[in-house]
């Protein structure tokens, strides 16, 4: 009987069924193994394709201005004005507009008042004075955000 060995080109002159497929399978391996390696570097390629796509467009995207503004939430074909945003009042108006609290209608030094005592929480507070500006065209102080 022969002594079989991993070196393929032993098995070429044994004309034995077990030495014949011996060598079949080796090729086989062989071929599969170049295929992997096929693979793998095609793979390889592939992924190194997309990472220079990905650095291309990030420094394209970090170099682009309107692209930036966008990020951070401005909106490069808007302007924004007084008009946009409504009216801000001043602050003698705030001081003297009446709001409603409970159905009752009450001065604003009252109601601060009240939000100073715990009585009205400063969230209702600037909701009522909100309304109540809203009905003379202004906005309420720090409104606009």
């Amino acid at each position: 009987m022969n002594d079989y060995q991993d070196d393929p080109s032993k098995y070429i002159p044994d004309q034995t069924l077990l030495g014949q497929a011996m060598y079949r399978a080796r090729m086989a391996e062989q071929a599969a193994n170049q295929a992997k390696m096929e693979a793998l570097a095609e793979q390889a390629k592939e992924d190194a394709l997309k990472a220079e796509i990905e650095r291309a467009t990030e420094l394209s995207v970090q170099n682009n201005p309107q692209l930036q503004a966008q990020r951070i939430g401005f909106g490069t074909n808007r302007t924004i004005s007084s008009q946009s945003i409504g009216m801000i009042a001043p602050r003698e108006v705030v001081e003297s507009t009446h709001v409603r609290f409970n159905g009752w209608e009450i001065s604003g030094q009252q109601a601060r008042d009240m939000v100073q005592y715990g009585q009205w929480s400063k969230a209702e507070y600037d909701k009522a004075l909100s309304d109540a500006l809203a009905l003379h065209g202004y906005k309420a102080p720090g409104s606009f955000k």
